[in-house]
């Protein structure tokens, strides 16, 4: 029956919401619950820790890991892979859903409690960390990597009787960096899950399908949990797969629980 399932809805793997486990993790004072369905591929992570101290005095920088422009400490990692209805000699990969927990901090200076605030920190995180001055690891000064590229480059012309317009130069350094490096993004927005007032925003190019969405919710002042779900897109042309993880992560956002511990302790000893 599992090979007509597969065919008539499109695709074989993906989430199984009939076999789901329930993870739980403290962040201090904070109690966060998440029922998944089980992972359908291995996984190398280690044991995950259950209690995690953000707030002791050099704790973050000690676990702390980098992507990209992310500084933070993960949590939890799980990833569903999407596949061909019918087996192929290419292995038949559609795509990926991988869903991400972080901890992360914000720079001195910032309150993450106030969320207009971290609307706008975590849309400057990305573009001053692809725009810096300093080229380095992680993809740093990318951008201003490909704008480097392209002066020399105009320069050449300009040397040749050929110079840009100023308009024509505006125009090709957008391309290079659409093409090539990190444009901005889209500005993050407020939205309601559980209670909680979360922010919401995406990572996603033009040039390429593939997205990872994020939500983040302040847990202090310095500090707030990340939740991200990346779209890695293998094959653009098939669409019923990607339905299947848009609907696999609203899901999953459904049962996520955060809690005050001391809310829980008062429930407990009311009855509710």
């Amino acid at each position: 029956m599992q090979p007509l399932k597969n065919w008539w809805q499109g695709f074989a793997g993906g989430p199984d919401f009939n076999r789901l486990h329930k993870l739980s993790f403290l962040l201090e004072e904070f109690s966060v619950q998440l029922t998944l369905p089980y992972s359908n591929i291995g996984s190398d992570e280690p044991p995950k820790q259950v209690n995690y101290p953000f707030r002791s005095n050099g704790w973050f920088e000690q676990y702390q890991q980098q992507k990209d422009q992310h500084k933070f400490v993960p949590i939890l990692t799980h990833g569903w892979c999407y596949l061909a209805p019918l087996v192929r000699f290419d292995g038949g990969e559609y795509g990926w859903l991988w869903l991400n927990v972080w901890l992360k901090k914000v720079p001195e200076g910032f309150d993450a409690l106030d969320r207009q605030a971290l609307a706008k920190h975590v849309i400057n995180e990305h573009d001053q960390h692809y725009n810096s001055e300093v080229i380095g690891e992680y993809g740093l000064g990318r951008n201003t990597e490909i704008e480097s590229e392209l002066k020399e480059y105009a320069e050449l012309r300009a040397s040749r009787g050929s110079p840009f317009t100023e308009e024509r130069y505006r125009d090709e350094l957008q391309g290079r960096i659409n093409n090539y490096g990190y444009p901005e993004l889209q500005p993050a927005k407020l939205v309601t899950l559980q209670g909680f007032e979360w922010v919401y925003y995406q990572e996603k190019y033009d040039r390429h399908p593939t997205r990872t969405d994020f939500y983040c919710l302040p847990l202090s002042s310095q500090f707030y949990l990340a939740i991200g779900f990346k779209h890695r897109v293998d094959n653009p042309s098939e669409k019923a797969w990607q339905k299947d993880a848009e609907k696999a992560q609203q899901k999953i956002l459904e049962n996520v629980r955060v809690s005050l511990l001391m809310e829980e302790s008062r429930l407990l000893q009311s009855g509710v």
